[in-house]
């Protein structure tokens, strides 16, 4: 048999219950109801640089739970 990860419904009644499945979730619904409102995927675009420096402060959380971050790029290269 094909393992199939079946998509759970989000919670559309808080904030909380949006999140309960993580960032990514959340993004993907986002993206969906998009794509579907279009007619269309979303435009992709590939953007590079030379020479470049990104100063930034941030915040450094102490969660070790994935779903408690956001998809930021510093959770995203630590």
């Amino acid at each position: 048999m094909a393992n199939i990860q079946e998509k759970q419904p989000l919670g559309l009644d808080s904030g909380t219950s949006l999140m309960a499945q993580g960032p990514t979730a959340l993004h993907g619904f986002v993206a969906d109801k998009v794509e579907a409102a279009m007619g269309k995927s979303m435009p992709q675009m590939e953007v590079r640089f030379n020479n470049l420096s990104i100063t930034a402060k941030v915040f450094a959380s102490r969660h070790s739970d994935p779903k408690a971050q956001l998809p930021t790029l510093y959770n995203s290269l630590k």
